[in-house]
């Protein structure tokens, strides 16, 4: 018994590269700064290893 993946790719070519191409993993984001940093608008911070909020929003 093969997988689907194997089938389409002797089979089909054209249609598993596509599929290929669509599961493929995009570039990583680039932060520019650590992610304590940018959550400090929602009131949070660094206690030991965990990040904890330590404000809630002004109530909207």
């Amino acid at each position: 018994m093969a997988k689907i993946g194997e089938q389409l790719k002797y089979k089909d070519r054209k249609t598993y590269n596509e599929l290929k191409q669509l599961c493929k993993s995009k570039e990583k984001i680039q932060l520019g700064d650590r992610p304590e940093n940018l959550m400090k608008h929602d009131s949070h911070k660094r206690v030991g290893r965990r990040m904890r909020q330590v404000k809630w929003g002004d109530g909207h």
